[in-house]
């Protein structure tokens, strides 16, 4: 008898302690399952914005290349604007040839020549100073080298074509004769 009580006593002990286990498990698992789908929420919405700054991004790229391509398409606009007055003047030049003298004419492309270095300086190009100063192979072409009394070797003695500067840098190297 004692034995069947003690045998009921562990029944009823066990059942209940198994009942706990599993109710603790069963609530671990419910916990477990609801912090997964936290989870699974944060990564939805974390997916969801870097996609969005993805498009965003892409978006900027595009924009942002379209402009460099207009920028770069009319980035001469300005200069060629400045250039049409002077091609009108040369045009009136030479519509009035026949009917002005040769001094007027002379005079009038000396304007033309003028307003188009006055263009070019405002444009910040200036042409490259080159008679009778020192070779600098880092401005000049020497085209030819001549022998000439009075002048030290090295020395730009004559100038085919005037080389010109832009900013620091060289858009037109002078075409030289030099002095040996």
């Amino acid at each position: 008898m004692e034995e069947e009580q003690s045998t009921r006593e562990m029944n009823q002990t066990e059942p209940k302690g198994g009942h706990e286990k599993r109710t603790s498990g069963k609530k671990q698992i419910a916990l477990l399952e609801l912090h997964i789908a936290e989870k699974e929420q944060q990564l939805t919405e974390i997916k969801d914005k870097y996609l969005r700054l993805a498009a965003d991004f892409d978006n900027f790229r595009k924009r942002a290349e379209k402009e460099t391509q207009t920028v770069l398409n009319y980035a001469g606009e300005g200069v060629l604007k400045k250039i049409i007055p002077v091609i009108d003047d040369l045009e009136r030049a030479l519509q009035n040839q026949n009917e002005s003298s040769e001094q007027s004419l002379r005079e009038g492309l000396a304007l033309i020549h003028k307003k188009f270095l006055a263009i070019l300086k405002e444009l910040q190009v200036e042409p490259i100073e080159s008679l009778l100063k020192p070779f600098n192979p880092e401005e000049h072409h020497a085209l030819l080298t001549r022998e000439r009394e009075g002048v030290e070797p090295d020395i730009v003695i004559e100038e085919f074509e005037k080389g010109y500067r832009y900013k620091e840098h060289i858009l037109r190297y002078a075409k030289v004769v030099v002095s040996k």
